[in-house]
């Protein structure tokens, strides 16, 4: 790779590394923004590219990871393993409370697109339930087609799950006459300290996390006992004490197989408790310290889960963008590398159009640099009412 390759130019690390120890001590830690300014140049080039995989994070900052077709067999093997912790098998029937950008595409592409996934749904025994739409209507929707689909286990974003449970506290019954194996959420942290056990109670059934990332994919699976165990063999986890917040550690993740963009000491971004059996490497962690993704509120009364809107603008040249709402409504910055022309912000539009009418006329407003926090951090949605 021409990233290590210049970096084994300039630093001369040893060809073999005698410990762990020496391994930290030796490689730096890469972050996100060196992630992005390092490009194809950090990929392996021996190998076709399968698939690439958009997010535009907590901080609205979109990176593109390349995947061979080898990886996501990988992480199927890790998370039906954890799942099984869990009794669930992939002949289970999933209902999913989640979101996919194919659903917002246009002309006959996005038409096809959105009919494969449902028939691919169904071959596997999937539901999928949009979290795009988080206000009462959209989750009372929701829970109709739960009960009626009748699955064995629920999988949706932490944020919508604790609302879904909000709005169907009275129907416990029905809930619960289910049978669930499990309740699993993932892609962000619960915003309550009471959200698993508000659907614990709602479903009567085990409530877990998932934890990952796109650029790692699954990372590790809580178990029953509330632990977050790795998945060591695929992933070398360090934690690594965080002073301005006593008893945190940041996770730092270095790959242990093949991958088109094998990540070396890569830092998260997120904060873990450790366990008192934890050490690093971390082999398991108590809690993850990661951030909710925000709500919007738009002024018809629905609310809308952020994430859409960076399956909205991931296909477009968008930097960094950021959500504004205000007394005049929501507004979209961003930044990119030119100016971006009036179809490509017409097809923007179009994509936002298809989470509500109502954002079809956003502004779109292209900037230098985004409003950052005292502490220096790009905060993907500020809310100034």
């Amino acid at each position: 790779m021409p990233f290590w390759q210049a970096f084994h130019t300039q630093r001369r690390p040893p060809d073999r590394f005698t410990s762990w120890e020496e391994f930290s001590a030796v490689l730096p830690v890469l972050s996100r923004a060196e992630l992005r300014a390092a490009g194809r140049t950090i990929c392996d080039p021996q190998q076709p590219i399968y698939d690439w995989r958009s997010t535009g994070g907590s901080t609205g900052e979109p990176l593109r990871i390349p995947v061979w077709k080898s990886e996501p067999a990988v992480a199927a093997e890790d998370l039906w393993y954890a799942r099984s912790w869990f009794q669930v098998s992939p002949r289970d029937k999933l209902f999913m409370i989640w979101g996919h950008s194919h659903l917002l595409g246009r002309g006959f592409r996005g038409w096809l697109n959105a009919r494969r996934r449902t028939f691919n749904d169904w071959l596997l025994g999937y539901y999928r339930s949009s979290a795009y739409d988080l206000s009462e209507g959209g989750l009372r929707a929701a829970g109709r087609a739960l009960l009626q689909f009748r699955p064995n286990y629920v999988l949706g974003y932490a944020v919508a799950l604790d609302r879904f449970a909000q709005y169907h506290s009275a129907e416990k019954a029905a809930f619960r006459a289910l049978g669930l194996k499990a309740v699993i959420a993932t892609a962000e942290s619960f915003p309550r300290a009471s959200s698993r056990e508000s659907l614990a109670d709602l479903f009567g059934c085990p409530v877990v996390m998932e934890y990952g990332a796109v650029e790692t994919g699954p990372l590790a699976h809580q178990r029953l006992d509330g632990c977050y165990q790795v998945f060591w063999r695929h992933y070398y986890v360090e934690s690594i004490p965080f002073p301005p917040m006593p008893g945190s550690h940041q996770i730092v993740v270095t790959s242990l197989y093949p991958r088109c963009l094998s990540l070396v000491r890569y830092k998260l971004g997120d904060l873990i408790e450790v366990t008192e059996r934890s050490c690093s490497p971390a082999r398991e962690f108590f809690a993850v310290g990661g951030r909710c993704n925000d709500l919007v509120h738009l002024p018809d009364g629905r609310v809308v889960h952020s994430e859409a809107f960076t399956h909205a603008v991931k296909e477009s040249a968008m930097g960094a963008f950021q959500l504004r709402e205000t007394e005049e409504g929501i507004q979209l910055r961003y930044t990119a590398p030119r100016c971006l022309s009036d179809e490509e912000l017409a097809h923007i539009r179009h994509r936002l159009s298809r989470i509500s009418p109502e954002l079809a006329t956003i502004r779109l407003e292209q900037v230098e640099v985004l409003e950052s926090t005292i502490a220096g951090k790009t905060r993907r949605y500020w809310r100034q009412l």
